[in-house]
């Protein structure tokens, strides 16, 4: 009778080391123990930088030949083309109201670092998958992805304006029923004003060093062009503040005083405007009342990069080589 009792005793607990793995390195994995043994993530979850440079503990590293179990290998194939020195670690989960979870990934083939977020349905099989590294803003500035409690995932990037004033782009995503990530909205705070309806001086002559465009965007722009004597230089500014609500615009002339500056004075009182020019950038500042060309909100001031002069093209002779 003991040694059934033994035996018995033995079988379950055999058992029991077969359901329950011993960490998310286990090859034994299945998707039900990986949704399991994530850690439960906190609101709301940013995928930034500092996530993507962190360093990972080996205890959230998962065996690759077992996650390609738990996906389409087409899927992981687009996401992980490269496998010879692919690392794949469990950020977290996020539950979705019972009816499945989120697993937050992160996936490191040599020194690059990227983020996809997978969801299993309430059975533990997969349903779908957002590249969040892929689906990040491009260009200057702060970028991440943030989850929320009403898992809502936005891609945010912060950036300056030309002119200094903070701009915030956000696209939001959700999961449809199916396992699609479809997009929302977009939100922006940046200036939304019409474009620039041309340059007057654009087709005026640039061989002094700082005739140029200088302009971040569409909808700011100080352009310099040469004068009628070495003294003097031609410009044309646009600017817009405030989301399109504070507009400035003027045409004129204005004098060199030394090696990158130059000022523009109008009459006695009138308007005054003061440049200093780098080989990559302007600085203007209004010096006096230039209010009859701005709103009563905004001012000329501001840092302007230098923008590329565009390549003009060859014509070609039509003749041909003998």
């Amino acid at each position: 009778m003991k040694k059934w009792v033994w035996i018995s005793m033995m079988a379950v607990l055999f058992s029991c080391k077969d359901k329950t793995p011993k960490a998310i390195s286990d090859e034994h994995l299945t998707a039900s123990d990986l949704v399991t043994l994530a850690r439960k993530l906190s609101f709301p979850v940013l995928i930034n930088d500092s996530l993507l440079s962190r360093k990972e503990n080996d205890s959230s590293k998962i065996n690759i030949a077992t996650f390609k179990t738990f996906v389409p290998d087409t899927v992981f194939t687009k996401l992980y083309p490269a496998t010879k020195q692919l690392k794949l670690y469990v950020v977290g989960k996020i539950a979705n109201n019972g009816n499945g979870d989120f697993i937050l990934m992160k996936s490191l083939t040599g020194k690059t670092a990227a983020a996809q977020l997978y969801y299993f349905d309430k059975k533990k099989g997969y349903l779908g998958v957002l590249d969040i590294t892929g689906h990040l803003p491009k260009g200057m500035g702060v970028k991440y992805c943030r989850i929320d409690s009403r898992l809502y995932i936005s891609f945010v990037q912060e950036k300056k304006a030309p002119t200094g004033e903070p701009w915030t782009d956000e696209s939001i995503y959700y999961m449809d029923a199916n396992g699609k990530f479809i997009m929302a909205m977009t939100n922006s705070t940046e200036d939304l004003s019409d474009e620039i309806m041309g340059n007057p001086i654009d087709s005026f002559p640039r061989k002094n060093k700082y005739s140029a465009d200088y302009s971040g965007d569409k909808k700011n722009l100080v352009s310099i062009r040469d004068g009628n004597s070495d003294k003097t230089f031609q410009f044309f500014i646009h600017f817009s503040k405030q989301n399109g609500e504070c507009i400035g615009e003027i045409k004129a002339v204005g004098e060199w005083i030394g090696n990158g500056k130059g000022v523009y004075r109008e009459g006695t009182n009138g308007c005054g405007i003061d440049f200093n020019f780098t080989s990559s950038s302007v600085t203007i500042k209004e010096e006096s009342g230039c209010g009859s060309y701005r709103g009563i909100t905004c001012f000329f001031e501001g840092s302007y990069p230098r923008k590329k002069e565009p390549v003009k093209k060859t014509k070609s002779t039509g003749k041909k080589r003998k």
